[in-house]
């Protein structure tokens, strides 16, 4: 017989077991019970999300954009006071002119790319509304339509590709054995290429102390 408890430290704050000795979870023959990073990050309050457009209305891009270098079309601005590690990025594009294939770039950057011209998107909310973890401090912006501050270190994470005339189609990425960590200051980016692209796009991000990325 065994007692194994460990001391919990946690990177989100404002938790009453923070500090503390607890149990481990095991099953009744004794075999190891191990939550999974995204449950653990829920768990523990540090898990939250943005979506890009409204229920019934989605984005548009402007007719004839393409991918070009400072034109994202929704991104995540992360502050120096925090750090990130994105695990889903879905977008769904409902429609898109007939004349150009499309494509989607999902990438990171080393620094925070502003807002150029675009617009405020809506407020990240926390997944786990009962734990007291505070409000995010990412900023959510779409539809650069003037450049905005050029990328460094930018990193494509993942491309997409879809047909002109698509209709319905759905992309996503979801990291399984790696994530990318992104202390601020820096950027969670997807660039949006087509004639009149017509998305709407979901991002959910484990969100912490920049010491989250060490």
């Amino acid at each position: 017989m065994s007692d194994i408890r460990a001391k919990v430290q946690q990177k989100n704050k404002d938790r009453l077991t923070d500090g503390r000795f607890k149990d481990l979870n095991l099953l009744r023959d004794g075999t190891l019970v191990v939550a999974k990073y995204g449950m653990a990050a829920a768990l523990e309050g540090a898990l939250y999300g943005v979506h890009f457009g409204s229920v019934t209305t989605p984005l548009a891009t402007a007719a004839t954009t393409a991918i070009a270098a400072q034109r994202p079309m929704a991104w995540l601005r992360v502050p120096a006071t925090r750090a990130i590690i994105p695990v889903l990025c879905e977008i769904v594009v409902e429609s898109q002119g007939a004349t150009t294939q499309g494509e989607i770039a999902i990438a990171r950057t080393s620094n925070d790319v502003g807002n150029g011209t675009s617009t405020a998107g809506n407020t990240p909310v926390a997944l786990n509304p009962y734990v007291n973890v505070g409000t995010s401090a990412v900023v959510a912006r779409y539809l650069s339509t003037g450049d905005c501050t050029a990328e460094t270190d930018l990193l494509e994470l993942k491309r997409f590709s879809f047909a002109a005339s698509a209709v319905n189609q759905q992309f996503t990425w979801e990291p399984k054995e790696w994530f990318p960590a992104l202390p601020g200051p820096s950027s969670f980016l997807i660039y949006i290429g087509g004639n009149a692209v017509n998305f709407y796009a979901t991002v959910i991000w484990v969100e912490g102390p920049p010491e989250l990325a060490d």
